[in-house]
C-alpha cells in the first residue's frame, strides 16, 4: 500500500496547490501542509521552491516527483497482479500515437493475439502529450511514441527509425521538382494539431533551418490522417508525414514524394515507460516480441 502522504505530493504536484490538492483529497489545507512537511523530514530535502510566486518543484522534489509516479503505478500493479492472481491471461494496457497505432501496430497485434489468445490488449491512439500524462496517471502501462519526450525522466528503448517526407498532389506545381526547404513555405501546409508528435517534429525540422511556423503562407491543423491525405490528393495544401503512413498512396499514385535539397531526416519511435516498473520484464518481451515482427514494407 503506498503511504497515503505521497498521494497528497502527487496530487500537489498535478493541482500546482495545496488548497485544490486539500480539495481534490477532501482533506484540510493545514493537513496537506503537514503530509508534505511529514515527507520532506523523513527525506531531509526540500521539495517545493517557496520563494516562487507559484508553487514549484526544487531539483530534489523533481527527483521524488518522478520516483513517486513510479511508485504509485506499481501500487496500482500490485493490486491488478493480486486480482489477476488465479487467471491464466496477461492484460496490456498501452498508448500508440496515430501514425503507430494506426500504421505499425494492426499487424503486430494480430501476431501477437494469434500467438497469445489468452491475452488481453487495450490500445489507446492518442498524440504524444496525452499518452505520456496517462502514462504519469497510471492510466497505461507503455507507450509507443513518436517525437519529444524527457528521455531522462523515462524508461525506454528505440522501437524504430522512420522516414519523415514531404508530398503533394501528382499534379501539384511541387510533383517532380526539386526545392529547397524555403521554398515550400510559399504554398499552403496541412498539419497535425499542436501537441501530436508527428507536429512536434515538423515544428522541430523547420527550426533546424531557422524557419518558424508563423512563416508558411498559410496552415491548417487536421487531426486525423485520412483527412490530410484527401486534402493533400485534392491539391489543397502539402504536408510532410512519416513515408509509412503515405506509402500506400504514393505506390498507386495518388501523393508524390517532393524531393528537398539537403534533406533527409529520420526520426524515433521510442517504447516508453516507468523507470523501476515492477512489470518491466513483462512490457520487454511484449517489446521483443514487436522487434521480430518490424520487418522492412
Amino acid at each position: 500500500m503506498l503511504d497515503f502522504r505521497i498521494h497528497t505530493f502527487l496530487e500537489v504536484c498535478r493541482r500546482k496547490s495545496y488548497t485544490k490538492a486539500a480539495k481534490a483529497l477532501h482533506i484540510t489545507q493545514p493537513a496537506v501542509t503537514q503530509h508534505i512537511h511529514y515527507l520532506e523530514k523523513e527525506y531531509q530535502a526540500e521539495f517545493f521552491d517557496r520563494n516562487a510566486r507559484t508553487l514549484t518543484l526544487t531539483g530534489e522534489g523533481r527527483i521524488f516527483y518522478w520516483y513517486a509516479l513510479t511508485m504509485e503505478s506499481n501500487s496500482r500493479k500490485i493490486y491488478k497482479l493480486l486480482e489477476q492472481a488465479e487467471k491464466p491471461c496477461r492484460q496490456l494496457r498501452f498508448g500508440a500515437t496515430l501514425s503507430i497505432g494506426e500504421y505499425v501496430m494492426p499487424r503486430i497485434l494480430g501476431d501477437y493475439l494469434e500467438e497469445f489468445p489468452g491475452d488481453k490488449v487495450s490500445m489507446l491512439v492518442e498524440n504524444t502529450e496525452s499518452l505520456l500524462k496517462k502514462l504519469d496517471r497510471g492510466e497505461i502501462d507503455f507507450a509507443v511514441i513518436e517525437g519529444k519526450f524527457r528521455k531522462d525522466a523515462y524508461a525506454y528503448s528505440l522501437f524504430s527509425n522512420e522516414r519523415y517526407i514531404a508530398v503533394c498532389a501528382e499534379d501539384h506545381p511541387l510533383s517532380g521538382e526539386k526545392v529547397s526547404i524555403d521554398e515550400l513555405l510559399g504554398y499552403p501546409f496541412i498539419i497535425r494539431e499542436k501537441g501530436s508528435g508527428t507536429r512536434d517534429i515538423f515544428e522541430a525540422i523547420l527550426s533546424e533551418y531557422s524557419l518558424k511556423l508563423d512563416q508558411i503562407r498559410k496552415v491548417s491543423e487536421i487531426g486525423d490522417f485520412q483527412a490530410i491525405k484527401y486534402l493533400v490528393e485534392r491539391g489543397l495544401g502539402i504536408t510532410f508525414l512519416y513515408e509509412m503512413v503515405v506509402r500506400n498512396e504514393i505506390r498507386e499514385g495518388k501523393l508524390k514524394e517532393i524531393a528537398i535539397e539537403n534533406y533527409g531526416a529520420t526520426r524515433e519511435f521510442n517504447f516508453v515507460y516507468l523507470k523501476g516498473s515492477i512489470l518491466e520484464e513483462d512490457y520487454m518481451t511484449f517489446y521483443h516480441f514487436c522487434q521480430s515482427r518490424m520487418t522492412p514494407a
